[in-house]
């Protein structure tokens, strides 16, 4: 949460009905924020009573990015409306997320390409799994098609001046990175003509220019009057690392790095603005798993502590009775059974074989992950981000979503 967040609740609760925001001229973008909440929390009840919010759950992910990363106010009010109406409307709510015969696209609430990317791969790849391909031509990736018009956009995306437009580009290249890195990679969907060069580009502008040499970790730059500053961020780091499946060089570094970050807030580090979340933990177990047989005996030793800590978290602070994850953030439901389960069985929790930091028996994790699965199976009609999160969820607990 940013530091005029909390301005903002404060002076809600301070003065109900008569509201002055005026902290440091971000007086609208606190007034979107405290909008933005409340209709979460409206979204939030309709998933947990069963509605199917898909839609609303697109428009909230992309106001949130707005309000977040931009000043682009005109826009945030428009889809701010954009979601007032959804959510007086029912109807919309239940409507599939079908492919576009436009530019065979999918996420059909969003305006943003990167999101609609996002929302496409899901289902590219849910269809690959079938051994099946989209119906249309997926001409929305002809935009980066080519060396020079990938380099380009991701370059576009590496660096924000906040000066000069105001606009944070780090989520946009995260998760554009983390989409066209499986996409590129495994060639999907396969009736798509990918360029030859396509994956050699991408490789060399990850590994030999947007990472940091002196601490393994990628993350965006911001160009200021003095330059260039690098930052290092855990979750594109955690994508790069994992789709590329842990073969990278510098692993010492990145250990050392990802342990020294543990107490920064995210995206600087592991916590959220409340403590430990299960999406951050399942990173950082993610990369100490890729990790691990390169890390030296004191860093492996350090690797246990920490672990540790967060399985006692998840197990007495995030998991409920029910089998659901208290949510965390601006998750969905959906969302919340996913990371805390992934972290779970990522950690090995639930399966003895993928422990591979400790020799450890959990006595209890059998009957957990019954109550995890039992709950996954019961919503996944209702899933916030359409069911992808749950069968996924399904998949890290070895069953196959029906």
């Amino acid at each position: 949460m940013k530091p005029w967040h909390w301005v903002a609740i404060i002076l809600l609760l301070s003065a109900p009905g008569v509201v002055i925001l005026t902290y440091h001229g971000k007086s609208e973008k606190v007034y979107d924020w405290v909008q933005l909440r409340q209709l979460e929390e409206q979204v939030l009840a309709l998933e947990k009573a069963g509605q199917n919010t898909r839609c609303a759950r697109q428009i909230l992910n992309e106001i949130e990015w707005l309000v977040d990363s931009t000043r682009d106010f005109d826009r945030i009010a428009g889809r701010i409306q954009d979601l007032r109406a959804a959510l007086k409307d029912p109807s919309s709510q239940n409507a599939p997320d079908e492919q576009s015969e436009t530019d065979g696209s999918w996420g059909r609430c969003y305006t943003e390409w990167f999101f609609k990317l996002d929302a496409s791969f899901d289902e590219i790849s849910a269809l690959s799994d079938k051994n099946q391909v989209p119906k249309y031509p997926c001409h929305f990736l002809d935009r980066i098609n080519s060396p020079e018009k990938l380099t380009n956009h991701l370059n576009h995306l590496l660096i924000s001046n906040l000066d000069a437009d105001g606009v944070d580009r780090g989520r946009e290249l995260n998760e554009t990175v983390a989409d066209l890195l499986r996409l590129i990679i495994h060639k999907e969907p396969e009736n798509y003509p990918f360029h030859p060069q396509l994956k050699q580009a991408f490789l060399d502008f990850l590994m030999n220019h947007a990472r940091n040499p002196e601490t393994g970790y990628w993350g965006e730059w911001f160009k200021t009057g003095t330059g260039i500053t690098k930052t290092d961020r855990l979750s594109i780091t955690f994508h790069i690392i994992s789709y590329l499946k842990g073969e990278i060089t510098d692993w010492p570094k990145v250990i050392d790095t990802t342990l020294a970050i543990k107490d920064k807030q995210y995206p600087n580090g592991w916590l959220s603005h409340r403590g430990y979340a299960n999406h951050h933990n399942m990173d950082v177990v993610v990369l100490f798993r890729y990790g691990w047989k390169h890390a030296t005996p004191a860093q492996q030793a350090a690797i246990r502590i920490e672990l540790r800590k967060m399985l006692d978290w998840c197990l007495k602070e995030s998991l409920q009775p029910d089998g659901s994850f208290r949510v965390r953030d601006e998750e969905s439901l959906e969302e919340s059974s996913y990371f805390g389960t992934a972290f779970l069985a990522r950690l090995g929790y639930f399966d003895r074989a993928r422990r591979f930091w400790t020799d450890e028996e959990f006595p209890g994790a059998a009957e957990a992950k019954e109550h995890v699965a039992r709950f996954i199976r019961a919503h996944l009609g209702s899933g916030g981000e359409g069911g992808s999160y749950y069968r996924d969820a399904l998949a890290e607990l070895g069953e196959k979503a029906p």
